[in-house]
Formats: C-alpha cells, structure tokens, sequence
C-alpha cells in the first residue's frame, strides 16, 4: 500500500476520534454541569470552538487552488449562503424537533437508540467533542451544521469545478441552494446529512482526479458515518471511463477492495449494537418499502404525507434531469454522463427500498452531479451560433 495521503490521516484520526465517545459510552453532556455553574467559562469554550473552525477555514482557503481575491470572494459568500440554508433549517425544523434531536443524541450514547440511527454514530461522535468544549447542545449543533453546511458547498463547488468554469461551478452551488428546502421538508432533523454528502462528494472529486487512495480513506470514512457511501464504489471506475478499462488488473483489484472493506465497515458499526441480518435491524422497517412508496398492493407501513410526494420528490431531484443529459450526450464526458445515470438510479433503487422517497436529502449527491451535467448541456448548447438560414 502506498503512503497514507493527509486526507486518509485526516479521515483516521476522525473515525477514531468521533467513534471513541459512543464505543466508550461516554455522557451526552460531558461538560454541562460544570458549565453551568462557571458561565464565563462556557463563553470561552464557545470562542475556542469558534477559533478552530475558523482556523481549519483558514487552512483550507490556504490550500485552495486559484486567485487569492476570488478564493475570498468565495469563501465569504459560500458562508453567506451556509449561514442562511442554516437559518432556514432552524426556522423549519429545528425549533420543532430539538427535542427529538437531543433524545437521539442522547440515546445514541447510551446504545438504546433505533436502528438504524444507531449505527450512524460518527456525526454524534463529532459533535460531542464540540459539545465537551463548549458544554451547550444547542449552540454545538446550530455550530456543527453551518461548519458542515459551509464545507459541502465548497465540495460542491470544487467537484463542478471539474468539469465547469467558475462562474457555472457557483451557480450550481446557489441551485443547491435553492433545492435545500424542499430537502429538508420531511424529517426531524438528523445530523448527519451533511457531512455525509460532504464526503461523498469529495470522494467524487477524488475519483476524477484518479486519487485512489485518498477517494479510498474518503470511501472508509462515508460507510462510517452513513451505509449510502457503499454506492459510491463503482464510481472510482465511472469516473475514469475515458482513461479506465474494467478488465485491467489494477481496476479489478481497486473494485474488489473497495467492496470488500466497505461490507467490513457496514458490519463494523452494526455487530456491536445487536444487528440481526433483517429489515427491522436495518432500516426500521417489517420489509421492503417499495410497495408503499409506490402506494401499490397493501403496504406493511404508512405515512402521513401524500403519495404525490412520493413521485414529486425523485422527479425534481433525480429524473428531470435525465432527459437533458441523454438529449446533449455528446457533449458530456462519458465519465459524467454514466456517473450521472447510475447515480440516479442506484439512489433511487435503493432510497425506494429501504427510505421515504420523499424524504429528497438522500438524492443530495445524485442531484450535484446531474446539475453538472445539465450546465454542460445547456451552456453548449446556448453558446451554438445558429445555423444560417438561406433566403
């Protein structure tokens, strides 16, 4: 094996760290008492935290490719829109389910969480060490999903940039955007979403600069925080269709290994927390989900929400855009416009299976790309000089 890069150390030492308190079953609120007894110490918890957020900031603006004046520029508004896509999730969910989101956290700790809640412990891991500086959940959380949000639109941003100029790359990011509502409309506000798509996304990127490595420490670290990343295995291949050939023996191997260490991890998380090989253990759910997210037969489980959601959903963020991907093709790398189908797919398969087809989060990572591509597309097919017209 080749020398671990920085992002595999990173990606390490995050397992480890985030992993610790829930395997150790340390308390949810380590530091609360003491907080609140010695208030001006909390506020110098709550800078300190602050302090190296900004500092890991400051580090990435520094490793950051491009010119010093956009880079800033960029930061600075792509924080902007993490700070109000925060906002906005607060003002619809949050101040609803706080609740909820503190039960979970606390549950998780305690092992008694559902599954499959439980066995996504790496965002809870995460966020109590914020919660031991600082000793206020409140606060810690409202700080882990802005840090997070910020960091995934700059993911966003660095995989459009692939394949996009700068402008259309930050366009795609504001699209994102404008799709995080309807996204975040049907749940309670779980944690871990966005640091889920933010390494799936940076694993993406990796897979197109033909990193394996570090797309494989990235590919570790997703199945750790959520089980959706092992989709992602295949895209090392898709992603280099120009330059790969599925019957090379070091594609073979890189295939095998990626398959083999993600069932490892997925088992990992499960085995110590009475994971018993059935749909209930898996997804909380008596059987497969595909008959009531298509409103066929006699479903095992119900929802509140209409069945119209259920088909709207996949629509806006899967599969309206297939058809300009397939219409403009040719002007696609064969890398994108395949990533682009399968990822569509994959996620709406197994979203159908084993999900709420409304609960549109989980199409985050398909919809980027699909965005990608449909720039493409349609910047190419704006920028065409007519053809002349003969009188």
């Amino acid at each position: 094996m080749k020398k671990i890069p920085v992002i595999g150390l990173i990606a390490i030492l995050w397992i480890v760290f985030g992993s610790a308190p829930v395997l150790f079953s340390c308390p949810p609120m380590p530091t609360l008492d003491y907080f609140g007894a010695h208030p001006l110490s909390q506020l110098l918890g709550m800078d300190v935290l602050v302090t190296l957020l900004a500092g890991v900031t400051m580090l990435a603006l520094k490793a950051d490719s491009g010119g010093d004046r956009a880079k800033v520029v960029r930061y600075f508004g792509f924080a902007l829109l993490a700070g109000l896509l925060t906002d906005i999730h607060y003002d619809m969910v949050d101040r609803f389910y706080v609740h909820w989101q503190i039960n979970q956290f606390n549950d998780i700790f305690t092992h008694t969480c559902l599954p499959p809640d439980q066995y996504r412990f790496l965002s809870q891991g995460t966020l109590w060490w914020m919660t031991l500086i600082t000793g206020d959940f409140q606060f810690s959380y409202m700080i882990f999903r802005f840090f997070f949000t910020f960091l995934l639109c700059q993911a966003i941003f660095r995989l459009a940039r692939s394949y996009l100029p700068p402008v259309h790359a930050v366009l795609v990011v504001f699209i994102y955007g404008g799709f995080y509502t309807l996204s975040t409309r049907y749940y309670f506000g779980n944690l871990l979403d966005p640091m889920s798509h933010l390494v799936m996304l940076t694993a993406l990127y990796y897979c197109r600069q033909r990193q394996f490595w570090t797309f494989f420490w990235l590919f570790i670290l997703g199945v750790f925080i959520k089980e959706t990343m092992l989709l992602l295995a295949p895209c090392y291949y898709l992603m280099n269709l120009e330059n790969a050939r599925l019957r090379e023996r070091q594609n073979v191997q890189r295939m095998l290994l990626l398959g083999a260490v993600g069932l490892l991890v997925f088992f990992a998380c499960r085995l110590p927390f009475h994971f018993n090989f059935d749909f209930k253990t898996l997804n909380r759910t008596p059987g497969s989900m595909i008959y009531a997210n298509l409103g066929i037969g006699h479903p095992q489980i119900n929802s509140p929400v209409s069945i119209y959601m259920r088909y709207a959903h996949p629509f806006l963020f899967l599969f309206m855009w297939l058809p300009v991907l397939i219409w403009g093709r040719r002007r696609l790398p064969a890398s994108l416009f395949w990533t682009g189908i399968y990822l569509a797919l994959a996620l709406y398969v197994v979203n159908t299976l084993f999900g709420w087809n409304y609960e549109s989060r989980n199409f985050v990572p398909g919809l980027v790309v699909l965005l990608i591509g449909t720039m493409i597309v349609l910047t190419g097919w704006a920028a065409e000089k007519p053809a002349p017209t003969s009188l």
